[in-house]
């Protein structure tokens, strides 16, 4: 009898989420969504919630939901399918953008759209939802210097524990981006894990680098996420982390040549 291979550990990153599927890269629709998570779960992966999960990730067979920046539509689009679905998850606020618009975001690229609120934050933790960090400026932390990079860390696990009244001790780093240093910084900032993305992956595991799948608009064509991720990871993964790398390079480029700061 031929033993049933496990299924690898899964941490998926969804930026935007919108009512309706569209285009704008970063943002994937509802329906979108729900087909791929009700795809993972008819494949055997069960959501485990944040707390739940140790230094390596999810282990096998386990999934995350993972959301970063702290966008208004976590509470419209995530929050009712996560919860029809029975599916646990956890966002990453981006602190200096909460309650305003994403301006600090090309146009284009991440649709218009205004950012949670503190009192939409303390609702989702109320929830269940967990709340983790994904820092104050958007800044790619790699360019920071020491003081800098403990400061952003440290104050915005500061003000998200006393905006969702419970301890914040994970962080997603802007842009996906990590290295040895940013490790340290958000282990002595007392964080217990880290996220990057998949191109982020250190030869070494570390709770402070563990890789994500991203979710971005051209997954709403059918099939796309089950075949790159599910049914051939060894050939679909690296093409998706090209490219992810290949848009990250280009909206560094674009966000540099409009004077915007990108780190």
């Amino acid at each position: 009898m031929t033993r049933a291979r496990a299924l690898p550990p899964l941490t998926l990153a969804v930026h935007q989420a919108a009512a309706r599927d569209g285009w704008t890269p970063m943002s994937i629709g509802a329906r979108a969504l729900r087909r791929i998570l009700e795809s993972l779960l008819g494949h055997g992966y069960r959501f485990r919630t944040l707390a739940s999960v140790g230094p390596g990730g999810p282990g096998p067979g386990g999934a995350l939901l993972t959301v970063d920046d702290g966008y208004a539509s976590t509470i419209d689009v995530v929050a009712p399918l996560t919860r029809e679905l029975g599916i646990p998850w956890s966002v990453f606020v981006l602190v200096g953008a909460v309650g305003g618009w994403n301006d600090w975001d090309l146009r284009g690229v991440a649709r218009r759209e205004r950012h949670l609120t503190e009192r939409g934050i303390r609702a989702l933790a109320d929830e269940g939802v967990t709340v983790g960090s994904h820092g104050m400026t958007h800044r790619d932390m790699r360019g920071l210097t020491d003081a800098a990079l403990a400061e952003e860390m440290a104050s915005s696990r500061r003000w998200l524990e006393r905006a969702a009244g419970r301890r914040v001790d994970a962080i997603s780093y802007p842009w996906g981006c990590v290295d040895v240093r940013v490790e340290a910084a958000a282990r002595r900032a007392g964080f217990r894990l880290g996220f990057g993305l998949r191109a982020a992956r250190a030869t070494t595991p570390s709770p402070w680098r563990l890789p994500r799948v991203a979710i971005y608009s051209p997954d709403r064509i059918p099939g796309l996420f089950r075949t790159t991720v599910i049914a051939a990871p060894r050939r679909g993964l690296p093409l998706r982390d090209a490219a992810g790398a290949v848009g990250g390079w280009l909206v560094a480029r674009t966000m540099a040549a409009a004077g915007r700061a990108h780190a």
